[in-house]
């Protein structure tokens, strides 16, 4: 699988070292033997990944600063502080254990651009990559730092101070991924009393590594029996966030970015991103405050373009992904928490109270394997049955938008399957969207 979220497959499958390491070398040679961070998620393939790269960006020329066990947003961010040319974290994010990947990252910390990722591929294809001589070969240098840069970073831009006087009790589901690696030294340093769900780095994945409500069964019963404020939940990368409430409800990913973005733009006015399959309550959290929301397509890559052509002051995907730039330009759970916890203190309210001031939809999200089925031809017979929508989106897959109600198809870059969300007042009816896509389109 190759799009904006990097290259992935299945180890001992669709991944192969030796196709892999072609898309490094284009990788080391595109930033023409730069400065590269690396780090990684707690997969148990995750040496080997380390090791192919370190192998081909040294070829190339390339300084590599290993940064070790490491979110996703935190390689991203000491591209950034180190003024390296690139970074590279070696995660596969939300797919299952025998999943890995190389997701490369710009000079600014951000994802490759399309335009960027066209040149990667136009590299692998020819062949023609950067030799450097033994003189001049890179070498790997270790750095320890980067969990407490990202943690400070985090810290510079919330009220500590009343977080700590909350004394807030927490529970949080790492599912064994290098979310431990980072929320530990955070909520110690945040004054709260903490529980760690599943927090063995050397451990497979606890459970389905995706932050849906279906997967936080134990950290619901857990934040009811340590009457905990809070849950939260990442993903194995620990660049998404899902929240539980005080009564151990799940109230969905979607909520992350909304409560978050309205928060700041209580504080600060300005332009808010998210992708198009994001909550319809964005459209009110922005109304409310007399700002303007853009929608992008699906993707990290494309909403943090957004971000940085209208200045917005926050950002993010309805996936659990917090996008604030002050902090840094990426997806980060961290400043999720970070955020939260800092709104909580300040309105000195639950959980549960702040998610009952914003109109809450419901939102229904599924995904169809692929298999054989001709995309071009779904996407024809999606326009078709949805023709009486008020607006049809084509900018990724398509998205038929009615006056309470829409319905999102769109080709995953991550996965070989179809995704569909729809939302609408009610379940029942957002049910019902999926239930007309997956009989009258993806079976048409």
């Amino acid at each position: 699988m190759i799009s904006v979220a990097g290259i992935r497959g299945i180890v001992g499958d669709s991944l192969t070292p030796e196709s892999f390491i072609r898309y490094v070398l284009a990788f080391g040679t595109l930033i023409d033997g730069g400065p590269v961070v690396v780090g990684s998620d707690t997969r148990l393939t995750r040496d080997m990944m380390r090791h192919l790269a370190f192998a081909a960006l040294a070829s190339c020329g390339c300084t590599i600063y290993d940064i070790g066990l490491a979110p996703t947003p935190t390689v991203g961010l000491m591209v950034r502080e180190l003024g390296a040319y690139g970074g590279i974290a070696i995660t596969a994010s939300h797919n299952p254990a025998e999943w890995n990947a190389y997701k490369f990252f710009d000079a600014q910390g951000s994802f490759l651009t399309k335009e960027q990722n066209l040149r990667l591929l136009g590299i692998v294809s020819s062949g023609e990559f950067r030799r450097a001589s033994y003189k001049t070969v890179g070498k790997v240098t270790r750095c320890t730092t980067a969990i407490d840069r990202h943690v400070e970073r985090v810290l510079a831009q919330i009220d500590v101070a009343a977080i700590a006087k909350r004394r807030f009790k927490v529970v949080a589901d790492c599912v064994n991924g290098v979310g431990s690696v980072i929320l530990r030294p955070l909520l110690e340093k945040l004054g709260c009393e903490f529980t760690l769900l599943f927090d063995d780095v050397n451990r497979e994945f606890a459970h389905t590594p995706e932050p849906l409500p279906e997967n936080l069964t134990e950290l619901c019963e857990q934040v009811r029996r340590h009457k905990a404020d809070i849950g939260f939940a990442v993903d194995p990368d620990a660049d998404r966030l899902a929240l539980v409430d005080e009564t151990g409800r799940p109230i969905g990913e979607e909520r992350t970015i909304t409560l978050t973005a309205a928060s700041i733009l209580e504080k600060t006015k300005g332009p808010v991103v998210v992708n198009l399959s994001t909550t319809r309550a964005m459209d009110d959290v922005t109304r409310a405050a007399g700002v303007p929301l853009y929608r992008t397509p699906i993707g990290e890559a494309n909403v943090v373009a957004k971000i940085r052509e209208v200045n917005a002051v926050i950002g993010g995907e309805g996936n659990g992904g917090v996008i604030y730039p002050p902090v840094h330009c990426g997806r980060d759970a961290a400043t999720g928490v970070g955020l939260i916890l800092d709104t909580l203190a300040r309105k000195g309210m639950t959980l549960s109270q702040l998610n009952s001031l914003i109109p809450d939809y419901k939102i229904v999200k599924t995904k169809f394997a692929r298999g054989d089925r001709n995309v071009a031809e779904i996407l024809a017979r999606m326009r078709k049955e949805f023709a009486d929508a008020q607006e049809l989106v084509g900018e990724d897959g398509l998205k038929a938008v009615y006056a309470d109600r829409w319905v999102h198809l769109r080709p995953s870059g991550t996965e070989p399957v179809v995704r569909v969300f729809a939302e609408a007042p009610t379940e029942a009816a957002a049910q019902e969207l999926i239930e007309r896509v997956w009989q009258r389109v993806i079976n048409g």
